[in-house]
């Protein structure tokens, strides 16, 4: 990557010789694409690039430089390597405001009206909805950071793609939820927030759902809030939580979420005694996984 990145600048500061790629304007289009190609999606307002719009690009020795992303052709081609970058139309904004101004909270709707790079999931979900404050955006940051590849996803994704209902926005939920167990600190934290907009609408799916055990689904919910906890490394709150809890009123089918809760939390907090009360009655797969957050809280 360091190597990438410093050739790339030597590259920005000679003649530019290749043709850019052009970028999508259809949205639906480069969502398809982008869950085709395992990216994230490079998002940014019609009337932003009508205009000169600087980013930073830095090398490994810390030399930058800063370029024009709308005439630099090697910056396009270092964007299309990483994300599937898109032009959102003008005219698509109030649809895609309406559709998230009820559900989401004025950090996040303020980001999608800037005039910033958006990183999106394939279904239009921001994944860096923190304000860029930079008077120019660092280029170089934004792919070390977001540039992820999503094959993790792909199952749950196409599930969703095909059909939004309680189940694949769960199970997509829950997906990303794992997915931030193995990617990189900086960016864990917002893919448990992309995981909590999927959890969220499953929560709005579920009063027309015909699913029968409903107070189990809110319940495991509750406990996939623990389990964020966790992964982020706050272990303390997520004993605390799991105290608050009688035994007795957790559902048959959140048992084995209990147990692994329990366990993680204790190992955790080193308190092996009591993380041995619950090993034997977890699985093999959620042995792994306690190990894989604990390793990433090391």
């Amino acid at each position: 990557m360091k190597k990438l990145f410093t050739l790339t600048i030597i590259i920005l500061l000679s003649l530019n010789t290749l043709k850019a790629q052009e970028w999508f304007t259809s949205f639906e289009v480069a969502k398809r694409f982008a869950l085709v190609q395992d990216k994230m999606l490079l998002v940014m307002w019609q009337n932003t690039l009508d205009y000169q719009y600087p980013v930073r690009l830095v090398g490994d020795n810390g030399v930058s430089v800063v370029v024009d992303l709308n005439e630099n052709d090697e910056v396009n081609n270092l964007i299309w390597e990483h994300f599937v970058p898109v032009i959102l139309l003008e005219s698509n904004y109030e649809t895609l405001y309406n559709k998230v101004k009820k559900s989401r909270n004025v950090l996040y709707l303020d980001k999608l009206k800037d005039d910033s790079i958006k990183i999106m999931d394939v279904n239009g979900n921001i994944l860096n909805v923190k304000t860029n404050v930079a008077e120019v955006e660092n280029l170089t940051q934004i792919i070390k950071k977001y540039s992820l590849n999503t094959s993790f996803l792909k199952h749950e994704l196409s599930n969703y793609s095909k059909e939004q209902n309680v189940t694949t926005a769960f199970n997509l939920g829950s997906k990303y939820l794992e997915y931030a167990i193995y990617v990189p600190k900086p960016v864990r934290k917002e893919t448990i927030d992309l995981a909590d907009i999927y959890f969220n609408e499953a929560k709005r799916f579920l009063t027309s759902s015909d699913l029968k055990n409903k107070v189990g689904f809110l319940q495991r919910l509750d406990f996939l809030d623990i389990e964020k906890l966790l992964i982020l490394g706050n272990s303390n709150k997520a004993r605390r939580f799991l105290k608050r809890l009688d035994k007795a009123e957790v559902d048959n089918t959140n048992q084995a979420v209990y147990n692994f809760l329990n366990y993680t939390t204790n190992k955790l907090l080193n308190k092996e005694a009591e993380a041995s009360l619950y090993k034997d009655k977890l699985s093999v797969i959620d042995l792994k996984k306690a190990e894989l957050i604990v390793n990433i809280n090391k």
